[in-house]
């Protein structure tokens, strides 16, 4: 790689760190941005979880300084069952093939452009209440938690759909909430990857530096703008578009 792929990775890295704040889905940019430089996708994959444990950090200390929440009124089942899920995920996905990833990979960046342009599709796997269906809260977020360990596109939006169906707490509660889920379990997956040597740590880095200031900027905007969302929305439809392309046609 030369500079441009470093300028490259670190927009990528920007982009990613906001929309993850936000909502969900920035590890598209992230792993978008691998890909336009060569980077299969099983790799990207795994090389983003240094960004996503910086990035979260930066956006929990910039929330908590604009928004108040406290850890200790949180519940630690969903945090634990989260964790147990994404350990399962994470070893699976260190067996599996790139090119059986890829195919995983664009069917969950279709399934999750589905919902972001005809949102009332979701609205099928709800009852009559508005709440999801009757499953113990620590299956559900253990099923998303391996989930999250094996692939990390959309796992942020997965999360803060469970916390808003779930758990009494606002927007901004269950962004910080989802924050805090998300670094708890990038440890050990991180560990677990970093331990099989399947992480690619100078392309790591270069990515996580842009994932924290993108996560700061975004937790300020965040906590000062209603349109934060509608932005990260369209910006996320267009990299999942992108990717999809860059994989299946160039």
């Amino acid at each position: 790689m030369d500079w441009s792929d470093d300028l490259l990775l670190i927009a990528g890295g920007i982009l990613a760190g906001i929309v993850n704040t936000i909502s969900g889905s920035g590890t598209l940019f992230s792993m978008g941005v691998m890909s336009l430089t060569g980077i299969p996708l099983s790799v990207a994959n795994i090389a983003t979880r240094p960004g996503v444990f910086f990035q979260n950090i930066s956006g929990i200390l910039v929330l908590s300084r604009y928004r108040q929440f406290s850890i200790k009124d949180m519940s630690w089942a969903p945090i634990i069952s989260t964790g147990l899920g994404a350990m399962s995920g994470a070893v699976c996905a260190g067996l599996i093939s790139g090119r059986s990833f890829n195919v995983i990979a664009s069917v969950v960046m279709f399934l999750l452009l589905v919902q972001y342009l005809f949102p009332r599709v979701t609205s099928r796997f709800k009852n009559s209440s508005g709440k999801m269906v009757l499953i113990p809260n620590t299956v559900l977020f253990f099923m998303a938690g391996f989930y999250g360990g094996f692939i990390q596109i959309g796992i942020g939006i997965l999360i803060l759909t469970l916390l808003l169906q779930r758990l009494p707490m606002s927007f901004a509660q269950a962004n910080a909430y989802k924050l805090i889920i998300i670094l708890f379990y990038t440890v050990p997956t991180t560990i677990y990857f970093a331990s099989i040597n399947a992480i690619l740590w100078k392309l790591a880095l270069i990515v996580a530096v842009g994932q924290v200031v993108g996560a700061a900027l975004a937790a300020v905007f965040l906590s000062v703008s209603s349109k934060a969302k509608v932005w990260a929305t369209w910006t996320t439809v267009a990299m999942i578009i992108a990717t999809l392309a860059r994989i299946w046609i160039f």
